[in-house]
């Protein structure tokens, strides 16, 4: 138990024993390696939204201050039709990864939570978050092994030996992407999220289960009572932070997985900023399609976390 008496430490209590006058000050200096990342990754590049306005040439400097003032002209591209087909297959492919990617952290972690043998329990927890750790180009060329059209397809191969249909090549046909789009992602990121629930599940007391088992509750009970209220906060908190993230796919997975013959089918925001922005030197358009982006998904933030706070009290300020 933490009890705080003044700005200059802190009284820690823990089973009759207690610390006395622990310097709160000295602990900031943990917190300096990500107070210093986060200034120069996150906030530093925010001035560089200004070559959204200008002309920008890299020739005139970093910011470009020296290059024309254009106003909105760079934003033209919110008058084109083409780009709100971007924009909708951008949403379409967050949304649908959000839907069934989203609710798969938190039926792994309620499954996680109702086994009893502790080994298997930390040996499959393991298994499952492993993939965080690797990189999207390793996964890409599993996938394109696994879904290969040539001989070495896998599974190609079981589906024409086990029920002799014909070989489907699944990575140069766009209908199939968003699947592969939407597996991938699940597999590689559904045991981060189940490590956010079990430390949420963790807080939960444990009396409380036993005063429900008393009372005469089932383990279906105690899950819908207790452990869903106690799960409430952090779902919110993770909902609200993904729907930040439904006007953007993930560039890495994205990139990894499309090829030149489904490119223009399954272009999305992300991939039309890198190719037309970065890779033609396109700065200035680059800039000004990531700054919509951005204020698109303050307001999906900001608008989420109101939703929340009014039905739940939950929310991130």
């Amino acid at each position: 138990m933490l009890e705080y008496i003044g700005k200059r430490g802190i009284r820690v209590k823990k089973k009759g024993y207690s610390l006395d006058r622990v310097n709160v000050s000295a602990l900031y200096i943990f917190l300096l390696p990500a107070l210093v990342l986060t200034l120069v990754f996150g906030y530093l590049p925010m001035f560089s939204n200004v070559i959204a306005f200008l002309n920008y040439k890299i020739s005139n400097g970093w910011f470009g201050l020296a290059s024309p003032f254009v106003g909105f002209k760079n934003f033209a591209f919110l008058k084109q039709s083409w780009f709100y087909g971007l924009m909708g297959r951008t949403v379409w492919y967050s949304f649908a990864g959000l839907v069934f990617g989203f609710p798969a952290s938190l039926i792994l972690a309620l499954l996680f939570n109702e086994l009893r043998n502790l080994r298997f329990k930390k040996i499959v927890q393991t298994i499952s978050y492993v993939p965080n750790f690797v990189s999207w180009v390793t996964i890409s060329g599993l996938v394109y092994t696994f879904l290969s059209y040539e001989p070495d397809g896998i599974l190609n191969n079981i589906l024409q030996s086990l029920f002799h249909m014909d070989r489907v090549s699944y990575m140069q046909d766009p209908k199939y992407f968003l699947t592969v789009l939407v597996l991938t992602g699940i597999w590689k990121g559904v045991g981060w999220g189940t490590i956010l629930y079990m430390a949420a599940l963790s807080t939960i007391d444990e009396q409380i289960y036993e005063a429900a088992e008393v009372d005469g509750a089932g383990r279906f009970a105690k899950m819908v009572h207790i452990t869903f209220p106690g799960l409430v906060p952090t779902f919110c908190i993770l909902l609200i932070f993904a729907m930040g993230g439904i006007f953007h796919t993930n560039f890495d997975q994205m990139f990894n997985l499309q090829n030149s013959v489904l490119r223009d089918r399954v272009n999305t925001i992300d991939l039309y900023t890198y190719f037309n922005g970065v890779v033609n030197g396109q700065y200035s358009l680059s800039t000004a399609v990531g700054l919509f982006q951005g204020v698109v998904s303050m307001i999906l933030v900001l608008g989420t976390n109101y939703i929340t706070k009014k039905l739940n009290g939950v929310g991130i300020y």
